[in-house]
């Protein structure tokens, strides 16, 4: 049950590479990270690559995270070429609600856009 956060800031955004399990243990952890990445940054690139397990307090913490960047008019993005996170989005929904993409590159592109 153990979680990493990389924060790479640049710019006009910061990168934040989770990896691990999010979970009901370690979600505040992730969140309380992350919040305070997006006092200072608008928009926000979250990657998943190396996720090993997400359940519903995670990916609650990751809907939070949406909402507060949309009150600043911002983006945030998710990299997730993970078979298994991405079967999470699907089977939720929630990949409606979030932009994935499978790479960096294509989060920062958007990012751009």
């Amino acid at each position: 049950m153990n979680v990493n956060l990389i924060i790479d800031k640049k710019e006009k955004y910061v990168i934040i590479s989770i990896e691990g399990e999010v979970d009901t243990y370690t979600s505040p952890k992730v969140k309380s990270d992350i919040i305070k990445e997006i006092e200072e940054y608008n928009n926000i690139i979250i990657s998943m690559e190396k996720v090993k397990f997400i359940d519903s307090t995670g990916l609650g913490v990751l809907i939070g995270v949406l909402k507060k960047i949309k009150e600043k008019d911002g983006k945030m993005v998710i990299v997730s070429p993970n078979t298994y996170i991405n079967q999470i989005f699907e089977i939720t929904g929630l990949y409606k609600v979030f932009k994935i993409v499978n790479s960096l590159n294509e989060a920062v592109d958007f990012l751009n856009q």
